[in-house]
């Protein structure tokens, strides 16, 4: 279930980063009409969309490896946290950076689904337990 689940998440992320690299402008570059405010948008806003995607590859990569569940769920949480940051300067700057409200309602609706995501990984961390190895807890300590 945690792979069924990893790779949803996978694919999402790589469709969002497939549509950012293949595009002539992003929806970013195509919103901004006044070029001081652009500059000014995009150097405030690429680095958060940068530090998403990177937290998205960490996510790819330790799907691939196949990480435990409660090392999946801090990944998942730490992109939920990029997702956020970006919602938060959309909706601070709609006038600025001329921002469409589309932008405002995908990323909502994809900070949801990792919301969701994260829940039901996490959920499975609580449900494995701790990992390491638990084979001496208990056992008396050998004498020699």
């Amino acid at each position: 279930m945690l792979r069924r689940i990893l790779g949803r998440l996978t694919i999402a992320l790589l469709a969002a980063s497939f549509s950012e690299n293949n595009s002539s402008a992003s929806p970013l570059e195509d919103s901004l009409a006044v070029p001081a405010e652009h500059d000014a948008c995009t150097k405030e806003f690429v680095p958060l969309r940068e530090e998403a995607v990177a937290r998205g590859k960490l996510i790819k990569a330790a799907s691939e490896r196949h990480a435990p569940p409660d090392e999946t769920c801090k990944l998942i949480g730490n992109y939920g946290q990029s997702e956020t940051k970006m919602i938060k300067y959309i909706e601070a700057n709609p006038a600025k950076c001329g921002f469409p409200p589309l932008i405002a309602d995908q990323l909502k609706a994809s900070h949801k689904n990792t919301e969701a995501m994260q829940k039901k990984v996490c959920a499975m961390a609580q449900q494995a337990g701790p990992v390491g190895d638990f084979d001496d807890i208990g056992a008396p300590q050998l004498i020699r």
